[in-house]
């Protein structure tokens, strides 16, 4: 390849990287898709520990529960409930869940209203305001105790903004409890998470949370990005070396 060829390719190389950078350097932080991270090895000592280090704050929580599964109001135990991140319940529902059942659901959040769906039932809270950037999903089953075993929760048909992220579920068996997590990073408000909930058991219903999902909706620690700055300085670094690479090739013709 002759010198000359190789300066334009150097050339034409350093543009397209200035005009990269420069794209970086305008587009809006909001074009950032949501992203799906794998939480398969998450345990609950786990996520307590990303809160302990605040890796993740939670903004509210939104849940589905066996609780006493008789569906009376006043019953002492919820089955839907709205949760600050302490756990203080703010909105609660009652459902009979029925073994086996698919139930649709709905979480949606404008930044300062939480409006949860599920099984004909509709929770509604403005106690919450402000960014959220990603979501926990959570689903446990306890093991098998006496005359209750194969308890199962499933989330199904999961579709945030309009984007297939999948399903989750937990399991329990003889001597194991299953814990099953799925984070979705890099959202924003306002967004709508639906999909599909069923809890199946054989025997006797487990009881209150040992048979449950949460959707922990808060703030993650930013992941690293190029600043505005670094962005900028990739863009004159690209620039500069194209004028470089110019009056190299002039002082050639010369």
């Amino acid at each position: 390849m002759s010198n000359l060829t190789k300066k334009i390719n150097a050339r034409n190389s350093l543009l397209a990287l200035g005009v990269t950078a420069f794209g970086l350097l305008i587009a809006p932080n909001s074009a950032q898709a949501m992203n799906l991270v794998n939480r398969t090895d998450l345990t609950d000592s786990d996520f307590n520990t990303l809160i302990n280090k605040g890796e993740f704050s939670e903004l509210f929580v939104a849940e589905g529960r066996i609780g006493d599964n008789n569906g009376r109001e006043n019953s002492g135990e919820r089955e839907l409930g709205i949760n600050t991140a302490t756990g203080a319940n703010v909105e609660a529902g009652d459902l009979a869940w029925g073994n086996g059942n698919v139930y649709d659901f709905s979480l949606m959040y404008d930044g300062s209203k939480v409006t949860y769906e599920l099984g004909g039932k509709t929770l509604i809270s403005t106690e919450f305001s402000g960014l959220a950037n990603s979501i926990f999903i959570r689903t446990f089953a306890q093991e098998d105790r006496g005359n209750n075993s194969n308890n199962s929760v499933k989330l199904e048909d999961l579709v945030f903004n309009g984007e297939s992220i999948g399903s989750l579920s937990s399991l329990g068996a003889q001597n194991f409890e299953d814990v099953d997590y799925l984070q979705l990073t890099d959202i924003s408000e306002p967004f709508t998470l639906t999909g599909k909930t069923s809890m199946s058991w054989t025997g006797n219903n487990p009881m209150r949370s040992n048979l449950a999902f949460q959707i922990k909706v808060g703030n993650s620690t930013p992941t690293s990005v190029p600043e505005p700055g670094t962005i900028g300085g990739i863009f004159i670094t690209g620039m500069t070396g194209l004028g470089l690479s110019k009056k190299n090739k002039k002082d050639e013709e010369i």
